[in-house]
């Protein structure tokens, strides 16, 4: 609890600009809000009340200031599916029950502190996957923009092809409303009145059908009431837990992915870098909330986060006081809401869809490497052609097969050759060890399991001209060894020693020593050369070491010699 003189300067100094910064967050997340209900196929009211219990909670329990938790695009494309798939019978029932296991998945992973691990899904991935979502959402709105509003099935391309087959029978006024919708948002965004786009677009929409008395229009009050006041407490219902749970893994690791790019992009006040693991309990929290509160699975939002920065929020009371004035509007707005034609909202959702799709992402992904090109590539279609919670394990699994074949495949090993001013030069590797010499071999990548077959194939073979050689591996910065890797240093330094040779380990780290010591592996190994303060210092150590072990082994051949003859 800050003390009397910081909250007095704060009311002082700061209160107005985080309460208009609050303003402008409600302004602009109504709209987004009440569209996202509709793309998850539920009342407009539950976005609302998810844009005031979640955000709330997670501006005050979360560790980044700036960011704005609500609904997003991708989240709710996956709640949407849940009716595709059939499962009609209360539905929002099962939406809350859905919002309460994110939320509860979420936490776990916040505690477990398992925020890091999301860095593993790659950015070509991500793009492909969103650019799939914002055409999915394109396919979807055409018909409430066109008329008439029916939800296709199947997959996304079964679902353009019966709207294009029904072109001939599209509502003249309804499109009419739409496109007006679309060209009020994008002419409204290059001006000052920007960040109230959204919601002008459906005043002027909605006034434009009243008073021209258009029939035809479909209502949003006309296919789902939208009742004045705050939301109300629900329980759960543990019998929808078995169907949704593989749908509430996928928008908790999806929303998890969003909102830890999100925490990475966004600065602290102090500049510093928001706790992921924070982040995640907080939105666990956040979604728990919610689940309670009738409210759709939310997330860290990054047009909602760019309103708040943009509307000069100074700290995180903005996105309260944001909470607060859509709870304030929710006591009056329903009757409103149901007047807002659906077109117009379907129109809005297009243009916040085609800003998922960002040509300069594609592109920069399809020019890395095949790699990537193919992740992007597959993460894409699969969001036209499988549910969108199956497409976020295929892009999950895509991204730890990246990172697999990536990191075996970067593995490297250099030879270091001392030279007469005592440094090293760095030639290629030979396809077999000269003999009597010590041989210095640097490691540069991961020795995790996946990459010790790679290492067996670099490494040349011991001699076989009967002279003994010393290698030294050097594997500075390596923190990891594994069962695999030291199985096969066991292995190659039976050959070395078979051929009258030797294995030694420079510039170990700590880590990698505690899983010899562990194991029982690091006696056949000693000495044991562990990386120091000073780069190289370990390696010219065991330089030394090798030098004398094999003039040692050559005068005890000597001594033998002698004795035999």
């Amino acid at each position: 609890m800050p003390d009397k003189p910081a909250i007095l300067d704060y009311l002082r100094r700061h209160c107005i600009t985080d309460l208009l910064a609050g303003a402008s967050g409600a302004a602009a997340g109504v709209p987004m809000a009440m569209g996202f209900s509709v793309i998850a196929g539920v009342s407009p009211i539950y976005g609302l009340y998810t844009i005031v219990v979640a955000t709330i909670v997670a501006a005050l329990t979360t560790s980044s200031v700036f960011m704005t938790v609500s609904p997003t695009n991708a989240l709710v494309l996956i709640v949407g599916s849940m009716l595709v798939a059939g499962a009609e019978v209360d539905f929002p029932g099962r939406v809350f029950t859905l919002t309460l296991l994110v939320g509860l998945i979420q936490l776990a992973l916040g505690l477990a502190r398992a925020g890091n691990l999301f860095r593993f899904v790659s950015n070509a991935v991500m793009t492909g996957f969103v650019s799939g979502a914002g055409l999915l959402i394109i396919i979807n709105q055409l018909p409430a923009l066109s008329g008439p509003a029916i939800r296709g099935s199947g997959n996304a391309l079964s679902r353009m092809a019966t709207w294009l087959q029904g072109l001939g029978h599209l509502e003249a006024q309804t499109l009419v409303v739409g496109l007006l919708s679309v060209i009020l948002i994008v002419l409204l965004k290059r001006t000052r009145l920007k960040l109230l786009a959204m919601l002008l677009a459906l005043i002027v929409c909605s006034a434009l059908v009243s008073l021209a008395g258009w029939q035809d229009v479909t209502l949003t009050g006309e296919l789902m009431s939208v009742p004045a006041g705050l939301p109300k407490l629900v329980l759960p219902n543990p019998a929808y837990v078995p169907d949704i749970a593989l749908v509430a893994v996928a928008i908790a690791l999806l929303a998890s992915l969003q909102s830890a790019g999100l925490t990475r992009m966004v600065p602290q006040p102090d500049g510093s870098q928001a706790n992921v693991h924070s982040d995640l309990t907080g939105q666990g929290l956040a979604n728990i909330a919610g689940g309670l509160f009738q409210g759709l699975p939310s997330g860290g939002s990054l047009s909602r986060t760019a309103v708040n920065l943009s509307a000069g929020a100074y700290g995180r009371m903005a996105n309260v006081y944001s909470g607060l004035f859509v709870a304030a509007i929710l006591l009056v707005l329903g009757p409103f809401v149901e007047r807002i034609p659906l077109s117009a909202l379907a129109g809005q959702l297009i243009v916040a869809a085609t800003s998922l799709i960002r040509p300069d992402s594609l592109k920069m992904a399809w020019r890395v490497s095949v790699a990537s090109r193919s992740a992007m590539v597959v993460t894409f279609l699969s969001t036209l052609f499988f549910p969108l919670e199956y497409s976020v394990y295929i892009g999950v699994f895509l991204s730890l097969l990246m990172y697999v074949w990536t990191s075996a495949s970067n593995l490297q090993i250099r030879r270091l050759v001392e030279t007469e001013d005592g440094q090293f030069r760095e030639e290629s590797v030979p396809d077999e060890l000269p003999g009597n010499d010590v041989i210095v071999f640097s490691v540069a990548g991961n020795l995790y399991f996946a990459a010790i077959s790679r290492l067996e194939d670099l490494l040349p073979v011991p001699a076989t001209n009967g002279g003994g050689s010393v290698v030294i591996l050097r594997l500075r910065d390596n923190q990891y060894l594994g069962s695999t890797g030291i199985s096969f240093l066991r292995e190659y330094a039976r050959k070395l020693e078979a051929g009258g040779g030797r294995l030694v380990l420079a510039a170990v780290s700590q880590d990698v020593r505690q899983q010899l010591d562990r194991t029982g592996e690091a006696d056949w190994l000693e000495p044991i050369f562990p990386a120091e303060d000073v780069v190289f210092a370990s390696t010219r150590r065991a330089l030394a070491w090798g030098r004398d072990w094999l003039r040692q082994q050559e005068s005890e051949r000597i001594e033998e010699s002698d004795i035999g003859s």
